[in-house]
């Protein structure tokens, strides 16, 4: 019999974890018997069949007397009837602390996960950083190498020679969302950029900051301006240039916005889309065991009828975090002197040539 690699060994636990841990468990423990209403709560032990008896009163109201929709206490005005799965911050960890500490917990669960892959990438470039061998690179080296490549070749095609300056940031913005998306994939995980207010916003702000920044250090506050006015030449178009101004100073300020609610739409569709799957296995679970006494329900695992669907949210995330990226490149390009690119585009026709 063939030996069972570390690998093979981790992809199999890594697998009963998503059947299990993000399945009808943590359902079942959090609501029993309320699966229709679609959502893993996040109320403490004590007061979770209190909670259960008023969301079904009143569409909203835990056992703390928070209005949160469908049980959800600390992200109840974030996704309202939206269901998503239990963490685990708000369904192993505040239950066991104090309330106000748990309350906290409910209102900083995205900034908390936000600096654990904040901490844990840290960590990893880190320890990679002193295995780092020109002659002789291992795997991950190679493979962070083949992923910064691409990206750099992918910032240089659209911006031009001066891509260089403008790939950490971009770089690490691309690796940041990436991670954050694939979060909530992990049993017991949570995605903080399903959320507007606190992640994808935020990102969003910050990258419109960094464009404005680059476009007034390249541009100049005159060239700035004018640049925002259509780059009038003739007398019709600077007749025009107060148009062009509203128009593109009202495109500018959209960016960030249409940046983070392409990103949060997203994102929060995948998550829902897998707790959506989650309830409907443990639901359709506990109607073929019909003969189960009830007291065993809140052990069963449910049909994992979201496995197939972590699949789409892997190339999902993917995508969404390449768009981000990919449009916060376009505006830095838009914002830079002309002449880079005329320069970069003859350069490639001479390339061509020969």
């Amino acid at each position: 019999m063939r030996k069972i690699c570390a690998k093979e060994l981790m992809t199999g636990l890594l697998l009963i974890g998503a059947v299990l841990f993000a399945s009808g468990v943590v359902l079942a423990q959090d609501h029993g018997g309320q699966v229709e209403h679609g959502a893993a709560g996040s109320e403490t032990a004590a007061g979770s069949e209190t909670a259960a008896v008023q969301a079904d009163e009143a569409h909203g109201e835990v056992a703390h007397g928070e209005e949160a929709a469908h049980g959800e206490e600390g992200h109840g005005g974030e996704h309202g009837s939206i269901p998503h799965l239990q963490n685990l911050v708000s369904g192993w960890v505040a239950p066991y602390v104090p309330e106000t500490v748990a309350n906290n917990l409910s209102d900083f669960i995205d900034p908390i996960y936000s600096l654990t892959v904040v901490l844990l990438l840290a960590l990893f470039f880190v320890s990679l950083r002193g295995k780092l061998d020109a002659r002789r690179p291992g795997r991950l080296q190679m493979a962070v190498e083949v992923l910064f490549g691409g990206l750099y070749s992918m910032f240089r095609a659209i911006i031009g020679p001066s891509a260089r300056r403008y790939t950490p940031y971009l770089g690490t913005l691309f690796i940041f969302i990436l991670f954050n998306n694939l979060a909530g994939i992990l049993p017991l995980g949570h995605s903080s950029t399903s959320v507007f207010n606190t992640t994808t916003f935020a990102l969003g702000l910050l990258t419109f900051l960094y464009v404005q920044g680059i476009a007034l250090a390249n541009n100049g506050v005159v060239g700035y301006f004018y640049h925002l006015a259509g780059s009038p030449k003739s007398g019709i178009e600077w007749g025009l240039s107060p148009l062009f101004f509203m128009l593109h100073t009202i495109g500018e300020l959209i960016k960030p916005v249409s940046l983070s609610l392409r990103l949060f739409g997203n994102i929060t569709g995948e998550d829902a889309l897998i707790a959506t799957m989650v309830i409907l296995g443990y639901a359709f679970f506990k109607v073929i065991l019909f003969f189960v006494p009830e007291a065993a329900w809140n052990y069963l695992p449910g049909l994992p009828l979201q496995l197939p669907f972590y699949f789409l949210a892997l190339l999902s995330s993917t995508i969404q975090a390449l768009v981000f990226t990919l449009l916060s490149t376009v505006y830095i390009a838009l914002w830079l002197p002309h002449d880079d690119h005329g320069a970069h585009a003859h350069g490639q026709q001479e390339a061509h040539g020969h």
